[in-house]
């Protein structure tokens, strides 16, 4: 224990009077950890906000293909589906896109009676729609639009011009959900959509029990001709498949940066300047050993390495969780004017933590080994005579 806490001083007392070498290693260390933890905990975070999504979902969702594309199925095929074992409720569903000209982006106009808790947004200004032509709008689509709580919004149809009051603003924390999000009674969504009395989007399924999703699905299929039923579990993976694929494509595109760092290291590494070589001719003039001179240099690498590791972390931490991850955002959520402002719950995974610790500081651990041992092999006698 007392020869590992010496070499630790010694390392220690070394990277301070080559403190120019030892903060250039540390910073370019801090900056690759901080690029590749920054794509792991953006990835992360957003995942999660995602299966929180999709714990909102659903059991089943049903929807009508006609020629392989989605079209509108009768409400009453709910009634149809409701006496299925293990069905708890079908709700037919008004909801559907819009392409707004003025910004350049579709929004998602749902029709709905619920509150914004089973919605899972919440109103920052105002309220829900309660009756006739009222809206709750997403932060984005107001800023984007100038609305406030009030304001008319105008959606041209047909040959005509719907308006809708602003009654409420979904509020930033929820922005991931409802950035681009309108919610309207279901009458009024009607209207937006175009969608005739009698007829929904897709049909609403809640089971008492989802192990039993596969065989409700074929009971389904059985029933309604053309139906395809989507599954909360699989959409659920497909998820997490997307933002893994991102980030993986993310992080692969990095490897180039760690690589170069890597290459960097080694060249300042191997370099020894006369003082180091004096340095370590002194201590092995005074007993140490060649073991001890390498244990001594990679003891400095790991501090290095540790210091820079922690460092990175917390750079690319506050870059995700307090900054938004601007550049970074783009990469994995697109670059849709009606792109969500970002404020994300962290969500670590300790084990992907020390996974990126390891692809990161152990290679650059292990670059150091061939320098240090060169250095630890240098003569003692032409050490302090100043030879090379």
């Amino acid at each position: 224990m007392r020869r590992a806490l010496a070499l630790i001083d010694y390392a220690v007392g070394a990277l301070r009077r080559r403190a120019a070498k030892t903060l250039a290693l540390t910073v370019g260390l801090a900056f690759v950890v901080g690029l590749f933890g920054a794509a792991l905990l953006m990835t992360d975070a957003i995942r999660r906000e995602y299966e929180l999504l999709a714990d909102r979902m659903p059991d089943l969702t049903v929807q009508r293909l006609v020629a392989g594309r989605p079209a509108l199925i009768p409400a009453s095929a709910a009634a149809e589906l409701s006496d299925i074992p293990t069905v708890r409720s079908v709700e037919p569903r008004v909801w559907g896109y819009y392409f707004f000209t003025a910004i350049e982006s579709n929004v998602t106009i749902v029709g709905t009676e619920h509150t914004g808790e089973a919605l899972d947004v919440a109103v920052s200004d105002g309220r829900l729609p309660r009756e006739g032509n009222e809206v709750a709008i997403g932060d984005g689509l107001a800023e984007l639009l100038g609305l406030r709580v009030g304001d008319e919004m105008g959606v041209p149809l047909a040959g005509e011009v719907v308006f809708s009051r602003v009654v409420g603003i979904f509020g930033d924390d929820s922005a991931i959900r409802s950035a681009d999000l309108v919610i309207a009674r279901p009458d009024h969504a009607r209207r937006l959509l175009g969608v005739s009395e009698g007829w929904a989007t897709d049909l609403a399924v809640d089971l008492t029990t989802q192990d039993e999703a596969p065989v409700v699905t074929e009971r389904i299929a059985e029933r309604l001709s053309g139906a395809r039923v989507l599954d909360r579990r699989l959409l659920r993976r497909t998820y997490e498949l997307t933002f893994d694929t991102r980030g993986g494509l993310l992080a692969l595109l990095l490897v180039p940066a760690l690589a170069a760092f890597l290459l960097l290291s080694w060249e300042r590494l191997s370099g020894l300047g006369d003082a180091e070589r004096r340095e370590i001719g002194v201590l092995k003039a005074v007993g140490w050993a060649t073991g001890d001179v390498l244990a001594a240099r990679i003891v400095e690498s790991a501090i290095i390495a540790i210091v820079g590791a922690v460092l990175g972390l917390g750079i690319a931490y506050a870059y995700v969780f307090w900054l938004g991850a601007p550049g970074l955002a783009d990469a994995l959520l697109g670059w849709s004017n009606l792109r969500p402002a970002l404020h994300l719950t962290p969500a670590i995974d300790p084990l992907q933590a020390f996974a990126l610790l390891g692809a990161v500081v152990v290679p650059f651990v292990a670059v150091s080994v061939v320098p240090a041992w060169r250095a630890a092999m240098v003569d003692p006698d032409r050490a302090l005579r100043g030879g090379a």
